[in-house]
């Protein structure tokens, strides 16, 4: 089982980077590991939590707190944005097929061969973070024409349910309230914190298009939204 306890954020490095267009100087979406797949079954979306969770970080563990800062998790409601900026396709505007990938296969948003330049480029400045995951948020965001034109940008958004400490696998059933009985766009957000050091790197998401037919449910697409690191 894959238990955390919360712990309380000892710094937040890369605040800002939580805006999903920031210019096209932009630094990279961080790498993490957290959730290694989705699938639908019988109206259930099945998240697979990754067996080795860690992120990478500019965070440097003699970081002050900084002020200001949420406290775990509280879910802050983010605005519009997440389109522009370098490798920023798809999510309810197409794109799929053609973008980078994750190491578990997610579509990679924001992510591309710019990506793999920066890491290469800035060598030591920055470290990869063992991570728990104390917390998983799940939301329904709306249908495709909703999420064209509100995007929401990487961060947590009001989850419609939260579950404290999940284990290797988590079971959410779409079904189970008539407001959920539809396909659409949902979020799924970790919040991570640090297994060797005392820090709150909060929120890994990934957003997933569920598609509804004669069949059941099926997901289409899968992207992975992350902050900048």
């Amino acid at each position: 089982m894959r238990r955390r306890k919360f712990l309380h954020a000892s710094g937040l490095a890369a605040l800002g980077a939580l805006a999903g267009c920031i210019g096209s100087k932009s630094p990279p979406p961080r790498r993490s590991s957290v959730v290694s797949d989705f699938e639908m079954n019988n109206g259930k979306l099945v998240i697979d939590l990754a067996d080795e969770t860690w992120v990478t970080s500019r965070y440097e563990p003699n970081q002050q707190s900084l002020s200001g800062v949420s406290p775990i998790g509280v879910a802050s409601a983010k605005g519009k944005g997440g389109g522009g900026g370098r490798g920023a396709t798809g999510r309810g505007s197409g794109g799929y097929s053609t973008a980078p990938r994750t190491v578990h296969g997610h579509a990679w948003y924001h992510g591309g061969d710019y990506a793999d330049d920066w890491y290469e480029d800035n060598r030591g400045k920055f470290d990869r973070y063992k991570v728990g995951i104390a917390a998983l948020g799940i939301a329904y965001l709306g249908g495709t024409s909703q999420m064209r034109d509100d995007t929401p940008d990487a961060g947590p958004v009001p989850w419609d349910e939260t579950i404290q400490n999940p284990d290797e696998t988590v079971t959410y059933d779409i079904t189970d309230r008539s407001e959920f009985r539809r396909d659409g766009w949902y979020r799924v957000g970790a919040n991570i914190v640090g297994d060797n050091v005392n820090h709150d790197f909060r929120w890994e998401c990934f957003d997933l298009e569920v598609d509804k037919d004669t069949q059941g449910f099926d997901i289409e697409e899968q992207w992975k939204v992350s902050p900048r690191i």
